[in-house]
């Protein structure tokens, strides 16, 4: 289930939060969002609620075998139980095709040994996800940061919570323990507006500038070898556009719905158009995932003492991450080589310092590396590439670009570039919601609400 879906914003939504808090006991309010957030992730395929159980119930074992083991050589065996169950699961759902498939390739291609059959491995929605999330609380007991909870109630309601269960925020465990010990009792009028602020806001993001885009720039990545340079060029800055607003869209409306339910979720996304530079964009995007990756891989690696490597590792398996293909793998190492570019050169005398310049080269440099994230293989990469370095043709234009496309790719840009972001306006600036704000966001969600049947699925929800 998806949350911009007619389904999800007049019948489960409102009866998952209504219920919720309807309900008297904080026990069984925490027994309502488990059995909601399994009808929620159940919804699409009911035999992967299985994955979400054997994850919760390892981790809520393992997180009290660590930390009531005096014995350091056990708690790091328990650990890594934690570890090789869940990667376990991330791995053979999600990598053992590119495997079979490489090998298969490489079998072929010396001529000895034995192939793989052609398996189709069905990827369970959001498994990289609730994988990372379960096991920063492991490792996060593991290292005494945290303390575990005896209430597998209370630990289960946070593995499968349903606002954030298939796309994040990537939420730690102590940035919500209090919430979930205790449940606030009401609804307050600052959570019910943040809510629906927050959830209008992400719902026309995705819906008025996401789906917008992608109804445009879709067949140009399906007719990709008929592309002049120039279209090609639209096609990967519209998809920049497109993957910003459909991501930060779905992580503003998890974070409404949070508010809904009493929980506040970390921010994922700080205006990352705005960065000026490839560091301070990694600082903005998916900071969630950023920082999992800082805190669990790039500083155990040795972080600013062996920058390099524990960088060029943490964005190759970032990249991985985000899918099985060797085009994920590349477009972390280029992010990498950016990353270590920067690092080095920031402090030359030559380093241009104009914040205009800087902000735009940054959006460049991520819209460039865009050119291996989309395209489904290689061979479609090094298309794109000879066809977006062919200088000459950069302004000839077919039909495939239209002004429509062209208005609605600016507005995304100057929104994502000028304008300060939904949590922004509320956590920093401490901006209060006007009356005027409501009627907006009204004429807002009524045009989504009517243009739902046109909205496609989140592109992160794969993931």
């Amino acid at each position: 289930m998806l949350f911009p879906t007619t389904i999800f914003i007049f019948l489960f939504g409102p009866i998952a939060i209504a219920g919720y808090w309807l309900i008297k006991g904080e026990r069984l309010r925490r027994f309502w969002l488990i059995v909601a957030s399994y009808i929620f992730y159940g919804w699409w395929d009911w035999r992967f609620c299985a994955l979400l159980i054997i994850s919760t119930l390892v981790d809520y074992f393992v997180g009290i075998r660590v930390h009531e083991s005096k014995d350091p050589i056990i708690r790091k065996r328990w650990l890594i139980v934690s570890l090789c169950t869940n990667l376990g699961m991330l791995g053979f759902f999600k990598y053992a095709m590119l495997l079979m498939s490489t090998w298969n390739s490489f079998v072929g291609w010396i001529g000895v040994g034995h192939t793989f059959p052609n398996y189709e491995i069905l990827l369970p929605i959001g498994i990289s996800f609730f994988t990372f999330q379960t096991m920063s609380y492991t490792i996060d007991v593991y290292r005494k940061k945290i303390a575990p909870t005896y209430d597998m109630v209370t630990f289960a309601t946070y593995v499968a919570l349903f606002p954030q269960l298939i796309a994040g925020p990537i939420v730690r465990y102590s940035e919500i323990s209090e919430t979930l010990k205790n449940l606030p009792k009401k609804l307050t009028t600052e959570n019910l507006n943040l809510g629906l602020f927050y959830f209008a806001a992400g719902l026309a993001k995705k819906v008025l500038v996401a789906d917008r885009i992608d109804y445009y720039i879709a067949p140009m990545f399906t007719n990709y070898l008929n592309l002049t340079p120039g279209e090609a060029w639209i096609a990967i800055l519209g998809f920049t556009i497109q993957i910003y607003f459909d991501f930060a869209g779905y992580s503003l409306m998890a974070i409404g719905l949070g508010h809904l339910l009493g929980f506040e979720f970390p921010q994922n996304f700080n205006s990352p158009f705005k960065a000026l530079s490839v560091s301070d964009f990694w600082r903005r995007w998916h900071m969630s995932l950023s920082r999992w990756l800082k805190d669990y891989l790039y500083i155990p690696l040795g972080g600013r003492n062996r920058r390099a490597m524990a960088l060029t590792t943490a964005m190759l398996l970032g990249g991985l991450w985000h899918g099985a293909e060797w085009t994920y793998m590349c477009w972390g190492a280029f992010n990498a080589i950016g990353l270590e570019l920067h690092h080095r050169l920031k402090n030359v005398p030559w380093w241009p310092r104009n914040k205009v310049y800087a902000q735009i080269a940054t959006f460049i440099f991520f819209a460039t590396s865009i050119i291996f994230f989309k395209p489904r293989n290689l061979g479609e990469v090094y298309v794109f590439f000879s066809k977006m370095v062919d200088i000459p043709g950069l302004f000839l234009f077919r039909t495939n670009v239209t002004p429509t496309l062209l208005f609605i790719m600016a507005v995304g840009l100057l929104w994502g570039m000028i304008a300060p972001n939904m949590v922004e306006l509320v956590r920093v600036r401490k901006a209060t919601p006007k009356p005027y704000w409501a009627v907006i966001l009204g004429i807002l969600m009524a045009v989504c609400i009517l243009l739902l049947s046109e909205t496609g699925p989140f592109l992160y929800w794969q993931f």
